[in-house]
C-alpha cells in the first residue's frame, strides 16, 4: 500500500491486489492499512478485491459527503488499463448497457433492455496495443467510466467476446494471479476548496501485463566524440531525430530502471527500460511501452540522486549499423555516439566526418545512469 498524497481532508493511495476496499472484520482492507498512517478513513468509491490502483478515501464526514456529491455529479473520473483475449474490432468506442447485478451470485448480467433493477452502464475504450503469445491475442486496452456499476468493466468486455485475463467469473480461459485490470488514473475535485486533483499510478509487472515487455540482449560499443556538424548529421539520409528526457527510476542493486519521453516529429511516446547489466557490452534490457498517465505514475518513482538527463539523438544508418549520436545539454563540446552490434566481436566501422576521441565502452562514468550524478570532465584533445 502506497499513498500518494494526504491532507487534513483526503488521503489518496494505491490499493494492492487481494485487498478490499472497505472494511471488514477480520479482514484486509484499505481502512485498515490506512489507519497507522493516517488514523480514521470513510470510503466513498470502491474496487473489486481483486482490482488495484489508485483510490481517494475522505478523512472527515464532510469531506466524504462531498466527495460523493461529486461522484454523483460525474466529477470523480477514474480510468483503467486492462489486457483482455481478443482484438476489439474498432480502435475506440463508447459502450452502453444495462446491467442487472444478481446479489445472491454476486454477479453482474446485460439485460436488453431497461427494466426493474437495471441500470445504464457507459464506458468509452482505447485499445492500446497487441501481441500474441502462445497462440493467444492478448490487447491493452484504456477505459475511462462514465458510471460506476457492479462488475462493469468486467461484464460489459465479456458480453462482447473480450474477457479480462484471470476473470474465470466472466468466461476467460486464461489463468492469472490476479484480474488483468488496474485503477492507473484518478482526478476529482478536493472537497474543501474544489481544486483539481489528479493522480496516476503504474501497471503491474507480473502475467499479463508482462506479455506487452519486449525483452532482448543489448551489445552495444560506445565512443565518445567531438561535438559533431550537426548539419551534417541531419543531411544524412534517412537521418531520424529524437528528442528526449530520460528519468531514472529507484532500483534493486545490479538493475537499472528508467522512463524515457519521446518526441519525434509530430509524436509522443513513453518508455519503461528494465536493464541488467551482463557485461560491459552487454546487457539485458525490457522495456514496455506506456500511457501519458503510467509515465506520470512512474516518474513519482524517479531516483533523487540523479537528475533527468535531456539529449537530442541522431539515428544515421551506416554500412549496416545504426549509429545513435547523442547530444546532450550539458555538453558543448563533446558528445556520444553507440553502435549496436549482433556479436561483441563483431566488425564495423565509423564515418570519418565523426571525430573520435576514445571508446567508453569499459568507462562506467560515461553510463548514461551515472551521467546522471556525475559529469566527467577529461580533456578532449
Amino acid at each position: 500500500m502506497e499513498i500518494l498524497y494526504t491532507d487534513k481532508d483526503i488521503v489518496v493511495a494505491v490499493k494492492p491486489r487481494g485487498v478490499l476496499s472497505e472494511a471488514a472484520a477480520g479482514q484486509d482492507s484499505m481502512p485498515a492499512l490506512l489507519a497507522p498512517h493516517v488514523g480514521e478513513t470513510f470510503t466513498v468509491h470502491r474496487l473489486d478485491r481483486a482490482v488495484g490502483g489508485v483510490m481517494v478515501y475522505a478523512r472527515n464526514k464532510t469531506a466524504a459527503a462531498r466527495l460523493s456529491a461529486a461522484i454523483q455529479a460525474g466529477d470523480l473520473h477514474k480510468t483503467y488499463t486492462a489486457i483482455v483475449t481478443g482484438v476489439p474490432e474498432s480502435p475506440a468506442g463508447e459502450w452502453r448497457d444495462y446491467l442487472y447485478h444478481d446479489a445472491r451470485q454476486n454477479k453482474t448480467f446485460t439485460v436488453d433492455r431497461a427494466r426493474k433493477g437495471a441500470k445504464e452502464a457507459i464506458l468509452r475504450y482505447t485499445a492500446l496495443e497487441q501481441k500474441s503469445a502462445n497462440g493467444v491475442d492478448f490487447s491493452r486496452i484504456s477505459i475511462e467510466l462514465l458510471t460506476g456499476r457492479s462488475h462493469q468493466i468486467r461484464v460489459q468486455l465479456a458480453s462482447r467476446g473480450f474477457p479480462l485475463v484471470g476473470d474465470g467469473k466472466y468466461g476467460s480461459r486464461v489463468k492469472a494471479p490476479f484480474l488483468a485490470l488496474t485503477a492507473t488514473a484518478l482526478s476529482f475535485p478536493h472537497p474543501r476548496d474544489g481544486r483539481s486533483m489528479s493522480f496516476s499510478a503504474p501497471v503491474p509487472q507480473d502475467f499479463p501485463w508482462n506479455v506487452f515487455v519486449d525483452s532482448h540482449y543489448e551489445i552495444e560499443r560506445k565512443f565518445l566524440i567531438a561535438y559533431p556538424e550537426v548539419a551534417a548529421l541531419t543531411a544524412t539520409a534517412e537521418c531520424r531525430i529524437k528528442h528526449m528526457v530520460q528519468t531514472y527510476l529507484t532500483a534493486p542493486e545490479g538493475e537499472t530502471r528508467r522512463v524515457r519521453e519521446i518526441r519525434e516529429g509530430d509524436t509522443v511516446r513513453y518508455i519503461r527500460t528494465v536493464k541488467r547489466r551482463v557485461s560491459a557490452m552487454r546487457a539485458v534490457e525490457e522495456e514496455t511501452e506506456l500511457t501519458r498517465s503510467e509515465y506520470d505514475a512512474a516518474l513519482t518513482d524517479a531516483d533523487p540522486t540523479r537528475r533527468s538527463i535531456v539529449k537530442t539523438r541522431y539515428c544515421i544508418p551506416y554500412e549496416g549499423h545504426v549509429l545513435e549520436i547523442d547530444l546532450y545539454e550539458f555538453w558543448q563540446d563533446r558528445a556520444t555516439l553507440e553502435v549496436e552490434l549482433t556479436a561483441e566481436d563483431e566488425k564495423f566501422d565509423l564515418p570519418a566526418y565523426l571525430k573520435i576521441i576514445r571508446e567508453v565502452t569499459d568507462d562506467k562514468r560515461y553510463k548514461n545512469v551515472n551521467l546522471a550524478r556525475i559529469l566527467p570532465n577529461d580533456p578532449i584533445t
